[in-house]
Order: C-alpha cells, then sequence, then structure tokens
C-alpha cells in the first residue's frame, strides 16, 4: 500500500483575504445629481427705455448671456375721422343726427372727449379714404387725428431657468419697471 499524504489547512488567522474581484461591465457608475428642472419666464411689456435699462441689468446679472431673451413687437399706431364737438350736449345731437344719416358714430374718448368718432383705422390711408367718402355724403367738419402712435414694445422671456436662476432675478428690482415673471404663455 501506498503511504497517503495529509495535507492540513492553515489557520484561519493565516489566510489574507482576498480583493472581490468585479466585471468590469457590472459596474455602476458613481450616483450623479438630476439637471434641475428649467422652465419658461416672461414678463413685460416692456417701453424702449425699460427695455434699455433691463437688458443692461441682465447683463450685469449672473444668468448666462444666451438664458435670457427680448422680443420686440410693434403694435401699429391708429388713425381716427374726428368731429370736434365744443360740449357734451352738442356731442349727443350731432350724434343723433349722423345716426339719422346712417353715418356710424361713435365717443371719441379720453383726450378727444366731447368729439365724435366716425371711425378707427390700422393706417391714416385707410382713415383718409373714409374722410372722403364721409365728405362726398356732405359731412363738413371732419378731420383725421392720430388716436395712438406706433410703438414698439419688449417681452423678456427667459426660456428655460431654473428655480434658483429664477429666484436670484429678483434683484433686478427697478429694471423690471414694476413687471413680475410669469410662466410663458
Amino acid at each position: 500500500p501506498q503511504p497517503v499524504t495529509t495535507i492540513q489547512a492553515p489557520p484561519p488567522a493565516a489566510i489574507a483575504p482576498q480583493p472581490e474581484v468585479v466585471a468590469s461591465s457590472t459596474v455602476a457608475p458613481p450616483p450623479t445629481a438630476r439637471p434641475a428642472a428649467r422652465m419658461c419666464f416672461q414678463a413685460g411689456p416692456f417701453t424702449e427705455e425699460q427695455s434699455k435699462t433691463l437688458r443692461n441689468a441682465l447683463r450685469n446679472h449672473s444668468l448666462p448671456p444666451d438664458a435670457w431673451e427680448l422680443q420686440a413687437q410693434t403694435s401699429t399706431g391708429r388713425w381716427m375721422v374726428y368731429l370736434s364737438q365744443p360740449n357734451v350736449q352738442a356731442a349727443i345731437q350731432r350724434h343723433t343726427e349722423l345716426r339719422a344719416q346712417k353715418i356710424d358714430v361713435d365717443r371719441a374718448g379720453g383726450r378727444l372727449e366731447p368729439g365724435l368718432s366716425l371711425g378707427r383705422f390700422s393706417s391714416e390711408e385707410a382713415a383718409t379714404r373714409e374722410l372722403t367718402r364721409l365728405l362726398g355724403k356732405g359731412l363738413r367738419g371732419a378731420r383725421i387725428v392720430q388716436e395712438r402712435p406706433s410703438v414698439t414694445l419688449y417681452t423678456l422671456r427667459l426660456p428655460a431657468i431654473t428655480a434658483e436662476q429664477g429666484l436670484s432675478l429678483r434683484s433686478l428690482g427697478a429694471a423690471l419697471a414694476g413687471e413680475s415673471l410669469r410662466p410663458c404663455s
């Protein structure tokens, strides 16, 4: 018979712990913070002068330059065929006479009271055509007035800002000219 050799295991303290081997495809990347939610806000309208002040304040603010924009919107002027009246009683009487002649008439409003409006138009040319038509019907004393000049107004638009950036915009204060930020429509 052959001799049997016995091999004894070393005592547990003598066994060094082995590092755990993990396949590289199963290693998860370290957790990262989720990107902050972004929302769209706007404020306005602002006049030309107000928009210059706001533009300068925004340039000095911590927002990146591409985080905001000022969108211009031009409102065309409005002209009126206007018939001046010396007082309210005269305006009421003239209003009745013109309605009897089947001429559309309305109060002029604002600084043009107690006059009468015989039509409001988006161009001076259209108002002139209507005045010519009315003169052909025998109307006298009417003229064209500019009721409202053309004006460009601006809206501040912040298409994708974080809540933190939105809070930081409070520092703009007076540059917002009393307007508050509201969600984009």
